[in-house]
């Protein structure tokens, strides 16, 4: 039906059109928007869940309509709900630029949920530049409003340290408020601290009870991360994966790439009786929208689990995925066009390249930086090489991270031992010459500051594996 114009009773207000409020709640009245010059704040809930319902054009663009009208009167809900939709691009053409400008509005008219939102973009640059203080400034003041998400956030970065300094009491006391607001993922953040020992005791149980507890509210990642841990572990492999399909059942895709993973590998039973699951939980991740699917089948394809070994059927697999927008599949065809496997697949620094142009939107901009610089890594070949690299990673801390430091040590481990080198020099850990080489002195050095990690018991097996090289390179 053509949508036509009315009017509303009450003078001076914008309400949603009926034919949205239809959608969402089930009102009856004819579709349309009038144009005053406010919008009521159920208006605002009921367009926002007029876009998530996914309706035809006319009605997506009404429904921005009312949230642009209210965004604009400076109501900060709005300006953070559009800002959201266009940031993330779930229902709305991606709008990075005007989504951010929007949530900055949010922000300064005193949002909680928008501080917490820009406060976490600026600790991990995903939006905005990297600023640790401004990040938490953000949070502490959404904090301040018992915002449960940006208690959650802050109290998970005051305990596992990554970004702030630790303040362990503090954190743990924002998380328990954040669990006792209802926030289901504080529960999965804390349990995870627990699980790992993150800044606090080991304590599984504990961690145990709060997945169970997260679970109950509908939330089966903590589930998904627990059962995983117990997989791994060969710990119980009945346990795990009864565990992983409760919480793929609960929504938690990422249980079933596990299932899968773990299965394709004989962590479920052991030999054939594993890998004869892998067909049917691959299906289910597929269903659930998993994009790890298409690395673990590449993996199959690459090392010839069930099948015969072939690297250009590999590349040939993520090559199609990544053309259907598979983001996984792009970032694991690059690192593989990168580095090689030492089998059948060699180095392809130049098609790598290509790679990154042809599958960039497809990357964030942060990743479009880390992978751009692990490419730059794997081409150079002599230390008057490594050092521009090593400045340029260097000049950029909002790069790093211990995935990012692993990736430049895939790339190019003598890049990785000069960046080391550098550093360790500077803090007179090492004095020998600035070559990228693993010599004695250097793995010294090395070692010496291994041993500041947070576990440090690793340095005792090897400091040349590719997790300890990871997070040296990852402190700042």
């Amino acid at each position: 039906m053509k949508a036509r114009s009315t009017s509303f009773s009450k003078p001076g207000v914008m309400r949603l059109a009926p034919a949205i409020a239809v959608l969402v709640i089930g009102l009856s009245a004819a579709p349309v928007m009038a144009q005053q010059t406010m919008v009521e704040p159920e208006a605002i809930a009921a367009a926002d869940a007029a876009i998530w319902a996914k309706p035809g054009p006319a009605m997506l663009g009404e429904a921005q309509a009312v949230l642009e009208k209210a965004a604009a009167d400076g109501d900060s809900a709005a300006q953070r709900i559009l800002a959201q939709h266009l940031l993330y691009g779930w229902v709305l053409e991606k709008n990075v630029d005007k989504g951010l400008v929007l949530l900055k509005q949010a922000a300064a008219g005193g949002d909680g949920e928008a501080q917490a939102e820009l406060g976490q973009s600026y600790l991990w640059g995903t939006w905005t530049e990297t600023d640790v203080a401004r990040g938490r400034d953000l949070l502490e003041q959404a904090a301040a409003q018992k915002d449960p998400e940006a208690m959650r956030m802050l109290g998970e970065q005051l305990v596992g340290g990554w970004r702030l300094g630790r303040d362990i009491d503090r954190g743990q006391a924002l998380l328990q408020a954040a669990i006792e607001a209802g926030n289901d993922k504080a529960n999965v953040a804390l349990g995870k601290l627990l699980l790992y020992g993150q800044g606090v005791r080991r304590d599984r149980a504990r961690a145990l009870e709060l997945f169970e507890a997260a679970a109950v509210a509908g939330n089966g990642a903590g589930l998904a991360i627990y059962g995983e841990d117990l997989m791994w572990r060969e710990a119980d492999a009945t346990r795990a994966e009864a565990m992983l399909v409760r919480a793929g059942e609960l929504g938690a895709g990422e249980a079933w790439s596990a299932l899968a993973h773990g299965a394709m590998y004989g962590y479920l039973g052991g030999g054939r009786k594993s890998r004869a699951k892998y067909a049917g939980y691959v299906e289910k991740a597929r269903a659930a929208g998993e994009q790890q699917v298409a690395v673990l089948e590449a993996n199959r394809s690459m090392w010839g689990i069930n099948m015969r070994a072939s690297g250009p059927r590999t590349i040939e697999g993520l090559t199609l995925a990544a053309d259907r927008g598979n983001a996984e599949a792009a970032k694991f065809l690059i690192e593989l066009l990168r580095d090689g496997n030492d089998l059948n697949l060699r180095r392809r620094p130049i098609e790598a390249q290509a790679a990154l142009e042809s599958y960039t939107k497809l990357l964030s901009d942060k990743e479009r930086a880390q992978y751009a610089l692990t490419l730059a890594a794997a081409k150079a070949r002599t230390p008057a090489a490594y050092a521009p690299v090593a400045e340029s990673f260097d000049a950029q801390p909002e790069l790093h991270s211990k995935w990012f430091g692993m990736e430049i040590m895939k790339a190019n481990p003598n890049v990785a031992f000069y960046i080391l080198q550098k550093r360790l020099k500077a803090e007179g850990l090492y004095r020998g010459p600035l070559n990228g080489y693993a010599t004695r002195a250097t793995l010294r050095a090395v070692y010496k500051a291994c041993r500041t990690l947070e576990k440090p018991q690793v340095c005792n097996d090897s400091v040349m594996r590719r997790d300890v090289i990871g997070a040296l390179l990852a402190r700042d």
